[in-house]
C-alpha cells in the first residue's frame, strides 16, 4: 500500500489505530506494522506540509473571534446625545 493523498492517509491512520492491540505474530501486527512504515513515510516525504491535518486553515482565530480594542471606547461614537 501506498498512501496517495490526505483522505488515504487518515484512512491508514484509523486502521492502524484499530489495529494497535493486535497480538504479536498476527496477520493484525503485520498490517500494522506496513501501515505505521508507510504512514512514517507519507510523514518524512511531506514534512512541513501540514501533511498530517486537514488541508483547511485550522487557526484557531476567526475573523468574529479575534479581539476588539477599543472597543468601550467606540461604544459612547454609537450614541448621539
Amino acid at each position: 500500500m501506498t498512501i496517495l493523498d490526505h483522505d488515504e492517509y487518515r484512512a491508514a491512520v484509523e486502521r492502524a489505530v484499530a489495529l494497535s492491540d493486535a497480538s504479536e505474530g498476527s496477520e493484525e501486527a503485520r498490517e500494522f506494522s506496513r501501515l505505521t512504515a508507510e504512514i512514517r513515510d507519507w510523514d518524512e516525504a511531506h514534512k512541513g506540509d501540514n501533511a498530517h491535518g486537514p488541508e483547511e486553515d485550522q487557526s484557531l482565530l476567526r475573523p468574529d473571534d479575534l479581539p476588539f480594542s477599543g472597543l468601550p471606547g467606540n461604544l459612547g461614537r454609537l450614541y448621539k446625545d
